[in-house]
């Protein structure tokens, strides 16, 4: 059956218990990338959170910081791309130089979604501690690393965040302050660099950080979509398996063929900006192959017989 399953139930197994399950029973961890993706709803709204939850997702939000100390979740370090309506002097001028109340004023919803506004990752742990079973993703921008571990720590849902950074310092100091939060470590940039920085972490064993998130560019006028060839996933997956790490690839575009091509491969982690296409499209492959797995298992028994 297709779910979204706690990390913690999967993650402290060994990595090929890890995999054994999730692939027999598939299980896909998703993220959506922006807290909720920014194309089916606003990013990094309250809105565009519940709905990534509500689909059976986690949410990212990017931590940055205001100038009163109130770390808030926005991508950009500016409003100026996702305001719907802006006053001029606070085009360009950073969160860090505008009040938290001065943020929270600005609407940057859209037509269908007005009225929503920039939260706080105050609010966004507190909604987690109404639910177990929520999780969420703080990818790290610009914040005081110790007050950040020790808000995680005071709302009581260690066990339902990750940290992500590209920084592998920051990660190891997160992990001194908050060692019960899960790591993730995501590399991008072109295929070269990816390919370069991932093995040379598979050399140090990841850092012992549990999660590995690469970006998959898209890649125009090839046969195969992505800058990163099939057998380089199939060997990026090969070995986080083997060293129980969780693989995850940050899918910017694709489609039905696309999709199910790197399910195809093993993949059973993504980060995406289309959360409602691609839990359909998860359904869909789920569908397929169920039922050609029963109408096997169907053949099996009648010739048993």
């Amino acid at each position: 059956m297709l779910r979204y399953r706690q990390a913690d139930d999967i993650l402290p197994q060994t990595g090929k218990e890890r995999w054994t399950e999730m692939k027999s029973d598939f299980v896909v961890l998703w993220e959506a990338h922006r807290g909720g993706g920014g194309r089916e709803l606003p990013e990094s709204t309250p809105a565009g959170f519940e709905y990534a939850w509500r689909l059976g997702g986690v949410p990212e939000a990017d931590v940055n910081v205001t100038s009163d100390g109130v770390m808030m979740s926005l991508h950009d370090g500016t409003l100026d791309r996702t305001a719907r309506v802006l006053k001029e002097e606070w085009r360009g001028k950073p969160l860090s130089g505008l009040l938290s109340s001065e943020v929270r004023s600005v609407d940057i919803g859209n037509d269908m979604w007005p009225g929503q506004h920039v939260p706080a990752i105050d609010e966004l742990l507190a909604r987690l501690r109404t639910d177990p079973a929520k999780e969420i993703i703080i990818d790290y921008k610009a914040a005081p690393l110790g007050r950040l571990a020790a808000l995680i720590r005071a709302y009581g849902v260690e066990r339902q965040v990750t940290f992500a950074t590209t920084d592998e310092t920051v990660a190891a100091e997160f992990r001194r302050l908050a060692p019960k939060v899960r790591i993730k470590i995501w590399i991008g940039g072109p295929r070269e660099a990816i390919l370069r920085r991932f093995y040379g972490m598979a050399e140090r064993n990841f850092g012992g950080f549990e999660q590995i998130q690469l970006h998959l560019a898209p890649k125009s006028g090839q046969e195969w979509p992505y800058a990163l060839a099939p057998e380089e996933i199939r060997c990026a997956l090969a070995l986080t398996e083997k060293a129980g790490v969780l693989l995850q690839l940050f899918v910017m575009e694709f489609s039905r063929r696309e999709l199910f091509a790197l399910l195809d491969l093993g993949i059973r982690s993504f980060a995406v900006d289309y959360p409602h296409r691609f839990t359909m499209l998860m359904a869909e492959y789920e569908a397929l192959n169920g039922w050609s797995e029963f109408c096997s298992k169907s053949d099996e028994v009648e010739e048993n017989h």
